[in-house]
């Protein structure tokens, strides 16, 4: 049930495709009959909550479950299951010092970070290991804890390119970025003034024919940072061979771009690498307005995704700046 609770919003059950899940366990969920059933859950506990008038974290879980295990929808053996969380603390205990082994019981640090987090401040500082160090590093660094930000730029500062990944239409089981790129991002989300300088030293040693989750992360990172001194090297790049002017917004120029085949992922692979560094340029601030100009240009892009999103990083700006209601 918690999958269909938007966080800090009350009132409102999400399904179908909304919901809260991992791209990996989406498929599992999104055949038609898993939707169908799962819209008729909501719908029943939406008519639950309406007949009971109390908010949608109140709903008894219990009295749907009998309702759904009645039709044939679920076993009857979730009448007894109990919840699972919260873990013991015992439990995050142990998988803090798991984790440190090849990020073995990742997904118990992530469940309760709000635990783990002290616990892997002190492990970090603890840690003798230098491989275990940067595992803590990593970890804290995503969560936006600079604790180990010194760790984490030494290894982008020491790291060379790794082997990326270009966006695919299908098939996304898997990382969908590199161990340098995960690096790259964490760090970002440190805020620290360490980060800064070993993230620009990858942006001017990246090539224009890089894989698109090389630039992904560079971006994510130095937005992250929002740092003015980064806009010039973003624009820099922006600038090279090939990098921008892959906005389309004729049709004539939507038939000369056309993919040669279903999948055929090169014009996505080019308009998201740009639209995500001209996102980063405009947020540290822009250069020469060109974050700004690119923005502009996706904003009137035939693909619907693409301009809205281009639409709301300006229209974000003008809010902070107070010129939107």
């Amino acid at each position: 049930y918690r999958c269909l609770l938007p966080r800090g919003i009350d009132g409102i059950l999400v399904t179908g495709l909304g919901v809260s899940a991992h791209r990996d366990a989406l498929p599992c969920i999104r055949m038609q009959a898993d939707v169908q059933n799962q819209g008729y859950a909501a719908g029943v506990a939406a008519a639950m909550i309406a007949r009971q008038g109390g908010s949608t974290r109140d709903l008894d879980i219990k009295a749907l479950q009998r309702h759904l295990v009645e039709i044939g929808n679920l076993p009857k053996s979730v009448l007894t299951e109990v919840d699972s969380f919260p873990l013991p603390r015992e439990k995050v205990i142990a998988a803090v010092e798991a984790v440190a082994k090849d990020y073995d019981q990742l997904e118990v640090v992530l469940a309760q970070f709000d635990t783990a987090q002290p616990l892997l401040r002190a492990a970090y500082e603890d840690s003798s290991d230098p491989k275990a160090k940067l595992v803590y590093a990593h970890i804290l660094g995503m969560m936006g804890d600079a604790t180990g930000a010194e760790t984490l730029a030494d290894a982008v500062s020491a790291a060379s390119w790794d082997k990326g990944w270009r966006y695919t239409g299908m098939g996304q089981f898997g990382p969908c970025m590199s161990p340098l790129d995960s690096l790259i991002i964490a760090l970002g989300r440190t805020k620290s003034p360490r980060a800064l300088q070993p993230i620009l030293e990858k942006v001017n040693r990246i090539e224009a024919t890089a894989e698109f989750s090389h630039f992904r992360a560079l971006a994510i990172a130095l937005e992250s940072l929002g740092d003015k001194s980064a806009a010039e090297p973003l624009a820099r790049l922006l600038r090279q061979p090939g990098i921008s002017g892959h906005a389309v917004t004729t049709i004539d120029t939507a038939l000369e771009t056309n993919p040669r085949s279903g999948t055929d992922n090169t014009t996505r692979n080019q308009a998201l690498t740009e639209l995500y560094l001209a996102r980063a340029l405009y947020r540290c601030g822009d250069y020469d307005g060109l974050g700004e100009t690119i923005l502009r240009q996706y904003a009137q892009d035939l693909h619907g995704h693409y301009a809205r999103h281009a639409q709301a990083v300006l229209n974000s700006k003008k809010v902070r700046a107070g010129r939107l209601p």
